[in-house]
């Protein structure tokens, strides 16, 4: 057998017998120390240590011994263990075969199982030992390989070839890639590689060396070795008796092998020794027998853990399933609701089948018919939502082609006089028949009759006019009309063709009253569209031609003042008799003031706006007004009518005169600062430094939050990583456990910090203090978002790194678990497995309980959930109680350290508390209404009485709730009411379920008094509102939006009752613009009614209004050019607007809201700063925003400071 050492001993060994005077290579480079995989190299790892018993006896008990062989892995010893098979054989026969079997040759290569398991699954079963004699000599400092030849007094290599010249010419890609992989640079190649490269029939020269060094150094240095004389122990005689003794001696006395059983050189088998053997043994001679593995551990853990995966994915799969099922459920509860009150309303139920509507060739929808109750026939969705309506009245006979196709499914086209068809398809001729039997019994009952042609189905679909194909036409017929009015625009090619299909269609299409009023964006029945359809159609037939509508936009568009007053003129003089008498003018007026969806003007009002305008024009004799006279009346306004046109916004298309740009309409002159021509760079810096500046507070709020997360899960990072060697988790779990740790204090810093931002009482308090100024309490909603989405992402890493981590720990055998808690004891022959982990641990349950529990919250708070289906969402956020108690109790079994997470709770968790303590002193107590009111818009006013002792600021608001129904479910509702009113109130917009149903319950037709157990409101608050600092400024502007305007109802009264009451005279604030953004007036009477009252209050002219009115035309559009005539001389007249009898003045659009900044910028110059405060919609608050950044950009003051109202 030839020579063989361990190649490891022998790393070490040049490890420990260093010359002093090798130079320590510390400053390796990491590019140069990349292990070669490539490079195979062998260890010479005893035979114990290999996977395959290289040599075995001869005879027949090899092959009973080998069957039997196991790989017992136990720590880090790897043994051979024959058990209960030795019986069968003995020690000598594998001594003889030991001595006879033919060795393999020592080599470069590695054995697989060295590289792949090495040291079993403490140290997970998957390292290398190459690459760990590599690192550990690079960790170590070794030289590299020419230079410890050098200190052993070996010649340096100056080629890759010289390493192993045998080798080179056998295997020479060996070499180049090693050239590679250390860049062609033998001063740099590891020891370790070059020594094994050197093997050939045993260690090469370098590793010869170093083991010759190492032996003698421990022989000289064992004063136990036979050979020291020294010790006096042995006599040189009995030196000599055991250097004659031999391996061969031992052998035969010490076991039952005969002297000619075996060789006497027994490392060596030669001609003419006893027991040759045939060949040297390989794989192929011998029995299949299972691949040698370590135990596995992880065995009757597979499917447990497989499920276990799925479970934790389809959790909240389930619960988004859960939250639509939900949404779902709410809106058929509507619908039904909604459909039984249309029955109460109808006095009887409406007959209706499902069909399929054909509306092109390549689309069919699926949709119900419902047959009356009134003359109509209408069409709708599954969801119950109106998709079209036949009218049926003023027509005596109602055309139905039919279709006679066999075997193809039968249609029906209704041709409804003056609009598009209707197509449907049945799914057989019985369903067809129903639905001709009601078509004809509807018709019966209003005395109209049905005329039934049969046609086949391709030759009426081709001719059907659908709604599709009718836009389609409308579209061409529209666009065609702008193109030949404007011409082309930059860059846009003519695509039709005089002479093709599409002009001769679009000059044949005309346009009904219906389309018409489509077009204009307005009802067919208002009194503007009727005279304006009398003006264009002019050959009278009741339908406009595409050259009678071309004409028209030319007229608007190009066409000069008098051409624009004459069609005014035209549209009041509906008698046609060439003059307009008043009756006439009041009728266009009132029409006007019901386009702008105001309130309606009295008789009296009509009139003496009529009078003014005469007597304004020198006309004030004049009963009736002949052209000339209308052009006298609207001379003072002919600049408004240079850029007027119609805006047909229904048809998607402006034909408004380009060719001036008088803007009449703006509020707020100021002359336009020219900005310096400041290199861009600088402009970009100032946008960002405006940014900074406006939302500093937000932007170090949230660096310090992200500062501190981080922080967390690095610290504990670190710890299980390098720290907490001793516990050996890391070498259980890896680097799982310190991803989970970290993610584990991260979380519960999110947590517990989620409980601060939803103390509101603290909050509150915290904006009557100082300290106030130094924190954004305004946007604790977002940061609450925010907070909840860091805690989602790290709560998610924490749940898959615990994954990995139960699946390593079922992989260790008891002996291994040992060391990673002593909380737990298990039996000596207990294998706990995954299903352990999870589901019979404390750690376990209350993980998955926590996990469950966090998807059903944040699931839950989806905004389409929280509209729809609000209590589910109160329901699921109820749940946090849950949340906080197993999350204490998550950490109490110590698997991984001690419990941490009563540390971050432990200060938000008492501030919460002690806040909801203060939210209890009112939370049930019940307050009498003193009295209810529907208004408009679905707003619904609720007057209640004041508790005792109930101080409030204007602007903030309370949570409601009404005993009537769903006692426990409370909702956020700004006070409108004023601090100094001895009773509370709220104006409350019905969106979602709980206010529809609290609308419903009062509503006059529905509400039944109960006098033993009347209906009482319960409340929690008052809580700070955005709005509530506005008396800290001496200049503010609030914009309050839609329904948004609540707080401005109690602040604007506060304001003028402070103001004339001198209440507030040490108030800073000394001026307020406020700006009402509405889509109509109508929506929101019950405001201008408070407007009204505070109007009326206002002695010291500290308020001023403007309302903007956001559902209309077109600025330059013809009917709000002449709603803007009647307004100014109503205005000169009564010194009131008519749309809504207030000061205030009215204009029809949205705000150009960085204008009116500057506006009120230059006119306050005085001052160093101003409040901005607004309430409404995300798009108002974001335009708003976006208005104060750009006004604050040009870096001077005074700068506008924004807060806003956000209920969340």
């Amino acid at each position: 057998m030839p020579f063989s050492v361990p190649c490891r001993s022998v790393y070490h060994a040049a490890q420990r017998t260093m010359p002093l005077s090798v130079p320590c290579r510390s400053a390796y480079h990491a590019a140069q120390r990349t292990m070669p995989l490539s490079v195979p190299c062998r260890s010479a790892y005893h035979a114990a240590q290999r996977t395959m018993p290289l040599s075995v006896p001869c005879r027949s008990a090899y092959r009973a011994a080998q069957r039997t062989v196991q790989l017992s892995v136990r720590g880090k010893m790897v043994g051979l263990t024959f058990k209960d098979n030795m019986s069968n054989t003995t020690t000598e026969q594998l001594l003889r075969g030991l001595a006879s079997q033919v060795a393999e040759r020592e080599d470069h290569v590695l054995c697989s199982d060295v590289r792949n398991k090495l040291f079993g699954p403490l140290e997970f079963s998957r390292r290398d030992l190459g690459a760990l004699n590599i690192m550990r000599g690079r960790d170590n400092g070794l030289p590299d390989y020419n230079t410890v030849r050098n200190c052993f007094h070996l010649p340096r290599v100056e080629a890759w070839e010289n390493i192993n010249p045998s080798l080179a010419e056998t295997n020479r890609e060996i070499f180049e890639e090693l050239k590679r992989l250390y860049k062609d640079d033998l001063s740099n190649i590891d020891l370790y590689v070059g020594g094994m490269l050197e093997s050939y029939e045993g260690p090469g020269p370098l590793f010869r060396t170093i083991i010759k060094e190492q032996f003698t150094r421990l022989r000289d240095a064992d004063r136990f070795w036979f050979e020291n004389e020294d010790n006096n122990m042995l006599t040189k005689e009995e030196i000599d008796d055991i250097r004659k003794t031999r391996l061969w001696d031992i052998i035969v006395n010490a076991s039952s092998v005969a002297p000619d059983e075996i060789q006497r050189n027994v490392f060596f088998h030669l001609d003419g020794d006893v027991c040759p053997q045939p060949l040297q043994l390989n794989a192929t001679s011998m029995e299949p027998c299972p691949y040698l593995q370590g135990f596995d551990y992880f065995r009757d853990s597979e499917i447990t853990y497989i499920y276990s995966c799925i479970l934790l994915i389809a959790i909240p799969i389930i619960i988004a399933g859960a939250g639509y099922a939900t949404v779902k459920l709410q809106n058929s509860r509507r619908r039904k609701v909604k459909m039984h009150q249309e029955e109460l309303a109808n006095g009887r139920s409406v007959d209706k089948m499902m069909v399929k509507e054909w509306l092109h060739q390549n689309y069919k929808r699926i949709v119900k018919v419902k047959f009356g109750p009134k003359e109509e026939l209408s069409t709708v969705n599954r969801k119950d939502e109106k998709l079209r309506t036949v009218s049926l009245q003023g027509i005596q006979s109602l055309a139905v082609e039919v279709t006679q196709d066999a075997h193809r499914k039968p249609m029906v086209l209704v041709r409804v006089p003056k609009d598009h068809d209707l197509v449907l398809e049945f799914d057989s001729e019985a369903s067809q028949r129903k639905f001709l039997n009601k078509l004809e019994q509807l018709l019966k009952s209003h005395n109209k009759q049905m005329e039934v042609v049969h046609a086949f189905k391709e030759e009426m679909l081709a001719n059907a006019e659908t709604n599709e194909r009718r836009k389609k036409r409308l579209e061409h017929f529209f666009r065609e009309a702008y193109a030949l009015t404007f011409g082309l625009k930059p860059g846009e090619k003519r695509t039709l063709d005089e002479s093709s299909n599409d002009v001769s269609m679009v000059m044949r299409t005309s346009l009904s009253k219906k389309e018409f009023a489509r077009a204009l964006g307005m009802r067919p029945d208002e009194v503007f569209v009727k005279r304006m359809f009398n003006i264009v159609d002019k050959d009278g037939d009741g339908r406009i031609s595409f050259q009678e509508f071309l004409d028209t936009v030319v007229l608007f568009s190009k066409g000069s003042t008098d051409d624009k007053l004459r069609i005014i003129f035209d549209m009041c003089d509906n008698d046609k008799n060439g003059v307009i008498d008043k009756n006439e003018l009041s009728e266009m007026l009132r029409s006007l003031v019901d386009i702008a969806k105001t309130q309606k003007l009295s008789d009296y009002e009509v009139d003496q706006l009529i009078d003014g305008m005469f007597k304004s024009s020198g006309l004030k004799e004049n009963e009736a007004l002949s052209y000339v006279d209308f052009k006298k009346l609207m001379g003072e306004s002919n600049g408004d009518f240079i850029a007027i046109g119609l805006d047909c916004k229904g048809a998607k298309q402006n034909f408004l005169d380009t060719s001036t740009n008088v803007a009449r309409m703006t509020s707020f002159h100021i002359n336009e600062m020219r900005d310096l021509n400041r290199h861009w760079i600088y402009k970009k810096y100032d946008k960002l430094a405006t940014y900074l500046e406006e939302n500093r507070q937000n932007v170090f709020y949230l660096v310090v939050f992200y500062v501190i997360t981080v922080a967390l899960f690095c610290e504990r990072f670190i710890h299980y990583s390098f720290m907490a060697e001793h516990t050996d988790l890391r070498h259980i779990m890896g680097v799982g456990i310190a991803i989970t740790r970290g993610a584990a204090a991260s979380l519960s810093f999110c947590y517990c910090l989620l409980l601060l931002t939803m103390s509101r009482n603290f909050l509150t308090r915290l904006k009557e203090w100082s300290v106030q100024q130094y924190i954004p309490i305004d946007s604790h909603i977002q940061f609450h978002k925010i907070v909840a989405t860091t805690a989602l992402f790290f709560s998610i890493l924490h749940a898959v790194g615990h994954l990995v981590n139960f699946y390593h720990v079922s992989t260790q055998p008891i002996e291994n678990l040992r060391c990673l808690t002593k909380e737990i004891a298990f039996s000596s022959d207990e294998k706990p497995t995954v299903a352990y982990w999870l589901f019979r641990t404390i750690t376990g349950v209350t993980g998955i309980i926590l996990f469950v529990i966090m998807c059903i919250i944040f699931i839950f708070a989806h905004p389409i959930i929280r509209q729809k289906a609000y209590k589910y969402f109160w329901a699921a956020h109820q749940l946090y109680v849950f949340l906080y108690i197993f999350s204490l109790a998550h950490g109490l079994a110590r698997l991984t350290g001690p419990p941490r997470f009563w540390i971050f709770f432990i200060f938000p968790g008492v501030v919460y508390m002690i806040d909801r303590i203060i939210s209890l002193r009112t939370r049930y107590m019940e307050h009498d209404i003193i009295e209810t009111e529907l208004l408009p818009s679905d707003v619904v006013k609720i007057k209640f009485y004041r508790p005792p002792n109930f101080k409030y600021q204007s602007g903030q608001w309370v949570r409601l709730s009404c005993t009537a129904f769903r006692q426990s479910e409370y909702h956020s509702f700004t006070l409108t009411s004023a601090p100094h009113e001895n009773f509370l109130s709220c104006h409350i917009k019905a969106q979602g379920p709980w206010t529809w149903k609290l609308r419903k319950f009062f509503d006059p037709h529905n509400y039944i008094p109960d006098e033993e157990n009347p209906p009482r409101i319960r409340l929690e608050g008052p809580y700070g509102g955005g709005n509530q600092d506005w008396y800290k400024f001496e200049v503010a502007v609030m914009v309050g939006g839609g329904i948004g305007v609540t707080p401005y109802a109690s602040i604007l009264n506060d304001l003028v009752f402070g103001t004339s009451t001198n209440r507030y005279s040490g108030v800073a604030c000394k001026k307020v613009y406020f700006l009402w953004i509405c889509p109509t007036h109508r929506q929101f009477e019950w405001f201008i009614d408070v407007l009204r009252e505070v109007e009326k209050n206002d002695v010291t002219n500290v308020l001023e209004m403007h309302i903007f009115i956001t559902q209309f035309f077109h600025k330059f559009d013809l009917r709000t050019t002449m709603l803007y005539i009647c307004e100014n001389h109503f205005q000169q007249l009564s010194d009131r607007s008519m749309f809504t009898g207030l000061k205030a003045i009215n204009h029809f659009g949205r705000p150009d809201m960085t204008a009116f900044l500057k506006f009120v910028q230059k006119k306050h110059h005085y001052v160093s700063k101003i409040g901005v405060f607004s309430c409404g919609p995300n798009p108002l608050t974001k335009s708003v925003s976006s208005a104060v950044e750009n006004v604050n950009t040009g870096r001077r003051l005074p700068c506008f400071i924004h807060h806003f109202e956000n209920f969340g």
